[in-house]
């Protein structure tokens, strides 16, 4: 199998993972940050490229925190989402507005607060893994022990 075929097996699947088309994909797209890969997407991933390609990725997995957070619910996003909640439905309550403007009250504050994470929140020290790294890897079997930056 060629390096052409590699890269485009890997972006086909990677495309079919995320729900995306071909052309929307990029060598130097980072599967956390541009792609939105987290998780137990991450995860399914991966281990769909071990099987399809019998990567190793033994050292991948042991580094697996740098690179993607938990599934799930973050605390950051609990002290955005609760408080915005509450104070959406309690100003329509107060106001005789519809739930629907609480609705919108509260979409107004999860932008606000998420915008507020992302600029003074704690930063983001995440290692991004990249769509050719992802075909490198595969076209050498095993993952690197440590990506070359």
């Amino acid at each position: 199998m060629s390096i052409s075929d590699h890269s485009y097996e890997v972006i086909d699947l990677l495309a079919h993972e995320r729900g995306l088309t071909r052309d929307k994909l990029n060598p130097s797209d980072r599967l956390l940050h541009d792609l939105g890969m987290d998780g137990d997407d991450a995860v399914d991933f991966f281990n769909s490229v071990h099987e399809r390609f019998g990567t190793d990725l033994t050292h991948l997995h042991e580094h697996w925190s740098e690179h993607f957070g938990p599934e799930g619910f973050s605390l950051w996003n609990g002290l955005v989402i609760i408080p915005a909640a509450v104070i959406g439905g309690a100003v329509a309550g107060m106001t005789d507005l519809s739930a629907f403007w609480g609705f919108v009250i509260a979409v107004v504050l999860l932008t606000a607060g998420f915008w507020a994470i992302r600029r003074w929140g704690p930063p983001d020290t995440t290692v991004p893994i990249t769509v050719a790294e992802v075909v490198a890897a595969v076209e050498s079997g095993t993952w690197p022990s440590r990506p070359q930056r």
